[in-house]
Parts: structure tokens; C-alpha cells; sequence
């Protein structure tokens, strides 16, 4: 997570939640911010940004919070659809969680995958952050297959990418 922030200069104390949860639970959250009625892999809960800002520029843009807290967002990941995508691109769990994780906190970044131009971007970047983890599994990321979201809670947007 820290790979895939890094070259955008987070300031040092900003934070990111990550946390797992079983497929049951991220499909609620998934139909309750997305519309969708089934499981993902990894959703991300985010300010706000403007249109467009991502990376450096998005960085910029982050407000603190009451307390002078740093907050980035929320990453969710749904162990389960972690371990059968791990399973089908042959890579150990690690290596998909270190890619899903990568891939969130590029969301909370203002990186978008909607266009085959973002998801290429967000591939790459999301493959990159892994380093070590690619290094140790022998693969690269084959296909993410990920496609972003907007709308969602009134502070954040969900995003989510697809299995």
C-alpha cells in the first residue's frame, strides 16, 4: 500500500483502514454503494475529490480531518474472492491481497479503471507497487479485470474492482 501511495508524497502520518471481510459482507456493501447484488474483490472508501485530480494532484487535495487526523479512505477486501482469484492466476494469496490492496489505495488516489486507458494505467501501477510480491510469485498481474464506480456515502465514493 505504501509502494502504490509513495510516488505521489502522501504526507507521512496520513492512514489508510484496511480490512478484510467474508464474501456475505462485502456483497452488502457492494449492493448498498454500487448497486450491484454480488461479491467483488476489493472495494475503496475515499474523500472526495475533484473531477480529474489524481496522484500528486489528489494528494493535494486531501482535507484533514476535525482532530488534524489524515485519513485517505477505507479498503475492504473480501478474502474469499481473493483466494479463487489467486487460485485461477496460479499466484500465492499474498501476491493477489498485495495487488487488491495496491489497487484500493490507488482508488483513494483519484485513479480511475473505467476506461481501458485507466485500467491499463491502473494495472501497471497496481503491478509495480507489488514489487517483491510479483518478484516471489514468478508472475506478474495477468488481468485485474477492473472497472471503477462513482456515487456512493455522502464523504466517500466507493470504487470497486471487478474479479
Amino acid at each position: 500500500m505504501r509502494a502504490a501511495a509513495g510516488p505521489y508524497r502522501p504526507p507521512p502520518d496520513a492512514s489508510v483502514t484496511l480490512a478484510f471481510v467474508d464474501d456475505a459482507a462485502m456483497r452488502e456493501l457492494n449492493r448498498r454503494y454500487r448497486g450491484s447484488d454480488r461479491t467483488t474483490d476489493v472495494l475503496s472508501f475515499g474523500q472526495r475529490l475533484p473531477r480529474g485530480a489524481k496522484g500528486a494532484a489528489a494528494v493535494r487535495a486531501l482535507a484533514r480531518e476535525a482532530d488534524g487526523t489524515l485519513d485517505l479512505g477505507d479498503v475492504v477486501i473480501s478474502g474469499p474472492q481473493a483466494a479463487r482469484q489467486a487460485r485461477r492466476r496460479r499466484w500465492p494469496l499474498a501476491s493477489e491481497v498485495a495487488f487488491l490492496a495496491a489497487h484500493g489505495v490507488l482508488h483513494l488516489l483519484g485513479f480511475d479503471d473505467a476506461t481501458r486507458a485507466g485500467y491499463v494505467e491502473m494495472r501497471t501501477l497496481g503491478t509495480e507497487a507489488m514489487g517483491p510480491a510479483v518478484t516471489a510469485s514468478g508472475r506478474g498481474c495477468s488481468r485485474a479485470g477492473t472497472r471503477a464506480s462513482r456515487g456512493g456515502t455522502p464523504r466517500r465514493r466507493p470504487r470497486r474492482a471487478a474479479p
